[in-house]
């Protein structure tokens, strides 16, 4: 059987951009920022924010499901809480490059 590279649909979107002295992350589907000196450590800090707010989430689920301005995010919590790994989580993610315009 000849090996497949299959490619899964992004749930999450990760806007990331540079200034001066820093890479910023921004997630709009769950409105999460995240801001360090490397890309790398920025986007890994992005990766647990993103598991800490599932975590909360679902801990706290009676109070986010219903608040106007969190309620929506259960559909992303769910995919996030499917992930076995921080692979499977980085699968979600549409990784974007822009640049900081103030």
């Amino acid at each position: 059987m000849e090996p497949k590279i299959l490619i899964q649909e992004k749930t999450l979107s990760l806007l990331l951009a540079k200034d001066k002295e820093s890479y910023c992350a921004y997630c709009p589907e769950l409105d999460i920022v995240a801001e360090m000196d490397t890309l790398e450590k920025t986007v890994e800090d992005m990766i647990e924010a993103i598991k800490d707010y599932a975590n909360e989430y679902l801990n706290d689920y009676d109070l986010y499901s219903k608040s106007p301005n969190r309620a929506h995010h259960l559909p992303y919590i769910r995919a996030i809480e499917a992930c076995q790994t921080d692979w499977d989580l980085r699968m979600l993610m549409e990784i974007k490059h822009g640049i900081i315009h103030v």
